[in-house]
């Protein structure tokens, strides 16, 4: 669990605007090279995409992992597993749901 102190420590490590989409333009290729490997597309949305992938990078400048941006890391590395993106129910989702819980990644048409 993350202690009140750590939580205070993380959320004041604010990177800058220029910072987080330095990371972002670093880890697109990755996010895209994911989506084709599993027969997905990334949401035609470029506003939501680019966001989606902002909050990856901002979440890689934090906790020094690309979890997801809709979830909460909880401090515990192990457990944390399922957060990284594309997170353990991206794929149950979007056959489910044609998405995924961010609506990154879409069911291909």
């Amino acid at each position: 669990m993350i202690t009140f102190e750590r939580e205070y420590l993380l959320m004041n490590l604010i990177p800058t605007r220029e910072e987080i989409r330095e990371v972002a333009e670093q880890i697109r290729p990755s996010i895209e090279k994911i989506a084709v490997k599993k027969g997905w597309v990334l949401n035609e949305n470029k506003d939501v995409t680019d966001s989606t992938i902002e909050g990856l990078a901002r979440n890689k400048l934090v906790y020094g992992k690309r979890f997801c941006p809709c979830r909460r890391p909880t401090g515990d590395a192990e457990a944390d597993k399922i957060y990284l993106c594309p997170c353990r129910d991206s794929a149950a989702d979007i056959e489910a749901f044609g998405h995924c819980h961010c609506h990154l990644y879409f069911k291909k048409q």
